[in-house]
């Protein structure tokens, strides 16, 4: 009986693959922000590493260079590079120590562990950070291949955090354009050395171009503290119109009824033989 069922099982199986349908595809190359030159800040003329597709502008209030960084789950015990040396956030892994120099508020300050619960995206890997309120910019993508009136869904993973550097409650968001559109995330609350935990982040834009630009600014407050907000998982998919499918993958009728017709001999093969016992 077996040996029956092996041939069922297969043709049910090679159905069940003709008929389910092809999941929409992101449109937001690099989302996840795997591909670059390793932790450290990016975008600017001292940019000590690289962001595969996305492109840093410039800064909001004249700073040199922007603020933005690739990072990864070390970002609170090792760190991450930048102009000014390593830089960390608070964490459970901060090293203890003393904060000192430019910048440090107050100084100096102790620096230690902090159980705050920080942790890499749900998306894992690396991700993306913006100080909001000092050399504060933008990082934008160009997508191409969109339907004039078709409605995209944005979604994507986001947090705050704080550099070792300061102490004080802060805030972090994001503000998000498509085209002409824009939204904003809602603002998370941080406490002194804390992380807010990852947030999910969903909303719905409608094209009215072929190409237009995704953009995200990092925001919150207050200057000095400094607010640093975190994104990863960028995802932006066509919810109007089916996804494409490769012909190739497209059943004939032919092929389908083949498989139906397969499935049907296999099932009178195995009452036959059960009726034989």
């Amino acid at each position: 009986m077996k040996n029956v069922l092996l041939p069922i099982a297969a043709t049910a199986g090679l159905i069940a693959a003709l008929v389910v349908p092809a999941q929409a595809a992101n449109l937001v190359q690099n989302g996840s922000f795997e591909s670059n030159g390793g932790v450290g800040q990016v975008g600017g003329s001292s940019a000590v590493s690289t962001l595969s597709n996305w492109t840093v502008g410039s800064t909001t209030d004249s700073a040199p260079y922007p603020f933005t960084f690739v990072l990864d789950g070390s970002a609170d015990s090792t760190g991450f590079n930048s102009p000014f040396g390593t830089i960390r956030i608070w964490g459970p892994n901060t090293p203890t120590g003393i904060s000192s120099g430019p910048g440090s508020n107050p100084d100096p300050h102790s620096v230690g562990p902090v159980a705050n619960g920080f942790t890499t995206s749900p998306d894992g890997g690396y991700f993306f950070g913006a100080d909001a309120a000092y050399a504060n910019a933008s990082i934008s993508q160009t997508i191409n291949g969109l339907n004039i009136g078709d409605t995209y869904t944005l979604s994507f993973s986001y947090a705050g955090a704080q550099f070792t550097d300061a102490l004080g409650p802060n805030s972090e968001g994001w503000h998000v354009t498509f085209g002409g559109d824009s939204v904003d995330t809602s603002t998370l609350n941080n406490a002194s050395e804390g992380f807010t935990g990852w947030q999910s982040f969903s909303t719905t834009f409608t094209a009215s171009s072929g190409s237009q630009a995704l953009t995200f600014l990092a925001t919150g407050g207050p200057s000095g503290l400094p607010p640093f907000a975190l994104l990863d998982g960028v995802s932006l998919t066509d919810t109007t119109t089916p996804p494409p499918t490769n012909p190739s993958d497209t059943p004939e009728p032919g092929s389908m009824g083949l498989a139906i017709s397969g499935l049907l001999g296999a099932l009178g093969f195995a009452r036959r033989m059960k009726n034989r016992s």
